[in-house]
C-alpha cells in the first residue's frame, strides 16, 4: 500500500531521524525557528528538532503520515499542561544552537508558552510536510486527525502560527483567531487560533 493512503500513526523512536529532516526543511524558512536562531545552518536546525521530538515521541504524541514525509505534535490536556516543562527541559541543549546562548529564544518562547489558554484543550505545537511531499494533503490529514482527537476528548484545539498564508488554511478546519500580536523585540507576528470546545466538558488528565 502507498505510504500517502495510511493515515496517521504514532512515531516511533527509528522514525526520528527521518522526522527530524522533515521539519528542518518545512521550517527552514518559518519566522518562528529563524526569528530566535537566525543563524541556525540546516544541521543546527536538525538539531533543533532532535531535541524537540524525542521527548515527544516518548510521552506518544507525535503523529507521522506518508511514511515520514510528514509529522506533527499533538498535546492533549495532560500534556499541553506540560509544555513549559517539557520546553524548558531542551533549551540547554537548543542555547548552544543560537547566536546569543539562547537569550533571544528563551524569551520569545516564554511569551508564546503564556498564551496558552487556561483551560484544557488539545495542542497543536507543530505540523511539518517534507517540501517535495507537500501538495498531497497530508498535512490536513494530520490536522484533522488531532482534531478528532480533541473532538472525542470533548476540548478545543490550539495553535499559534507566524505564517499569514496558514491562517485561511487552519480557518477552514475550524480554527478561529483568537488573537493575533507581534512578539515582543519585534520578533513576528503571531496568530494564535482556537476552535470551539466540542462539549460542555473536557478531561484534564
Amino acid at each position: 500500500m502507498d505510504h500517502a493512503e495510511v493515515g496517521p500513526e504514532l512515531a516511533v523512536p527509528a522514525d526520528v531521524p527521518s522526522l527530524v529532516v522533515t521539519c528542518a526543511d518545512a521550517f527552514s524558512d518559518d519566522a518562528m525557528i529563524r526569528w530566535p536562531m537566525p543563524g541556525a545552518t540546516p544541521a543546527m536546525l536538525q538539531e533543533l528538532f532532535r531535541v524537540i521530538l524525542e521527548p515527544y515521541v516518548e510521552f506518544g504524541v507525535l503523529w507521522k503520515i506518508g511514511g515520514c514525509d510528514g509529522g506533527a505534535a499533538w498535546l492533549p490536556p495532560g500534556v499541553a499542561g506540560r509544555f513549559d516543562e517539557i520546553e524548558q527541559s531542551a533549551r540547554a541543549a537548543i542555547n548552544p544552537l543560537t547566536d546569543d546562548g539562547g537569550v533571544r529564544y528563551a524569551r520569545f518562547w516564554d511569551w508564546l508558552g503564556a498564551h496558552l489558554p487556561g483551560e484544557p484543550c488539545w495542542f497543536l505545537d507543530l505540523v511539518a510536510v517534507a517540501p517535495a511531499a507537500q501538495g498531497r494533503g497530508l498535512g490536513r490529514r494530520l490536522v484533522m486527525h488531532g482534531l478528532d482527537l480533541a473532538r472525542a476528548d470533548g476540548c478545543p484545539a490550539f495553535l499559534e502560527t507566524s505564517t499569514p498564508r496558514n491562517v485561511p488554511f487552519y480557518r477552514s478546519l475550524g480554527f478561529q483567531v483568537v488573537d493575533e500580536q507581534r512578539a515582543p523585540d519585534g520578533g513576528p507576528m503571531i496568530w494564535f487560533m482556537q476552535t470551539r470546545a466540542y462539549q460542555s466538558t473536557c478531561r484534564r488528565d
